[in-house]
C-alpha cells in the first residue's frame, strides 16, 4: 500500500456520514419533539436503539478499516458514549468523533503524534509525586 494511499476512501467516508449525520439528525428530532405527546414518546421509545445499531456498526466499521488503536477506537466510542446522555445528545458530537477518528486512520504519523503526546502526558504526571520531584524541587521552610 502506498503512503499517500488512504485506508478509508471518500466513499466510505461519505456512506458512514450519512448514516452517523443521520442519527445525529434524529436525534435533534427527538430532542425538540420530545413534548409532542403520541410522536415525540415513540421517538424517544426508538432513539436508544439508533444509539445502539449507529454505535455497534460505527465500531465495527472502524476496527475493519484499521482504526485498531487506544486513540482512534476511543475517540469514536466516547462521541459514540456521550449521545447516550440526555440533553447532550441533541448536539453532533457522534459525528465529530467519527470525523476525527478517520482523520487519524488516515494520517498514521499524526496518530503517532497524539499518541506520543498523551503517552508523555501521563508520564510527566505520574512524576508529579515521586520522591526524583521531590528531591529536586525547592522545599518551604
Amino acid at each position: 500500500m502506498n503512503e499517500d494511499q488512504k485506508k478509508i476512501q471518500l466513499p466510505e467516508i461519505i456512506i458512514m456520514l450519512m448514516i452517523v449525520g443521520g442519527a445525529d439528525g434524529l436525534e435533534v428530532v427527538t430532542g425538540l419533539s420530545a413534548a409532542v405527546p403520541v410522536v415525540g414518546q415513540i421517538l424517544l421509545f426508538f432513539n436508544p436503539f439508533v444509539d445502539i445499531s449507529v454505535l455497534v456498526i460505527i465500531q465495527f466499521w472502524l476496527i475493519m478499516k484499521g482504526g485498531i488503536g487506544f486513540n482512534k477506537q476511543v475517540t469514536a466510542l466516547v462521541g459514540n458514549l456521550i449521545e447516550f446522555i440526555p440533553g447532550l445528545d441533541i448536539l453532533p458530537i457522534r459525528t465529530t468523533t467519527l470525523i476525527i477518528a478517520i482523520y487519524l486512520i488516515n494520517h498514521p504519523k499524526v496518530a503517532k503524534v497524539a499518541a506520543l503526546g498523551t503517552a508523555a502526558g501521563a508520564m510527566m504526571k505520574g512524576k508529579t509525586g515521586t520522591a526524583e520531584t521531590a528531591k529536586t524541587s525547592p522545599t518551604v521552610e
